[in-house]
């Protein structure tokens, strides 16, 4: 019963460990999002010039990193990810008259596109076509060409992959797409 007793909790400080490894990481990459995000603050209070739609780009890949992140660690079911993706996809793709609705609501579509890929990954893989359909509707409403975003290229075995993989993700992220697809859809497209 002892050996058992230790084994057991040698296990539980193993995964203590593995999760507070785990912590760390995403508190310093959380961290370094924070200090990158004042250092363009601090430029705009001094009056410095700086370039604005630069600004606005790294703010749009900053969010879409968190919102990643958040996605990754909610407890949910595959089935859960796949009808909150389905609730986010429902926004206008038009031009709202509401200022600066529109792209406020547009980043509801890239949410929706990491709940889908969150549902695929976990095993719900009908969810791979969702998952361009999403990154489709943020293209289209924001006027960027089809060829920066994902096409499915099989169901079976379930695989998607960029269209145009000689479009870098420095590209996507010029053009208004904030996203790394390049990299985020390594683990989709074998």
């Amino acid at each position: 019963m002892t050996i058992l007793k230790t084994g057991l909790l040698l296990l539980a400080l193993a995964f203590n460990a593995a999760a507070s490894a785990e912590s760390m990481s995403r508190s310093a990459e959380i961290e370094k999002i924070y200090q990158q995000d004042q250092k363009t603050r601090s430029l705009f209070k001094r009056g410095d010039v700086y370039d604005r739609p630069a600004e606005l780009k790294s703010d749009a890949a900053h969010r879409m990193r968190l919102f990643e992140m958040m996605v990754d660690e909610l407890p949910w079911t595959a089935r859960d990810f796949a009808l909150v993706s389905v609730v986010f996809q429902h926004t206008n793709t038009g031009g709202e008259s509401e200022e600066n609705e529109s792209w406020r609501s547009q980043e509801n579509h890239l949410l929706s596109f990491f709940m889908a890929r969150k549902a695929a990954r976990l095993g719900l893989f009908e969810q791979a076509g969702s998952m361009v359909g999403r990154i489709d509707r943020y293209l289209k409403a924001s006027g960027i060409p089809r060829d920066y975003g994902l096409e499915l290229v099989s169901k079976t075995p379930f695989k998607v992959c960029t269209i145009n993989p000689d479009i870098t993700d420095e590209q996507r992220l010029d053009a208004g797409l904030p996203l790394r697809l390049n990299e985020m859809m390594k683990e989709f497209c074998h």
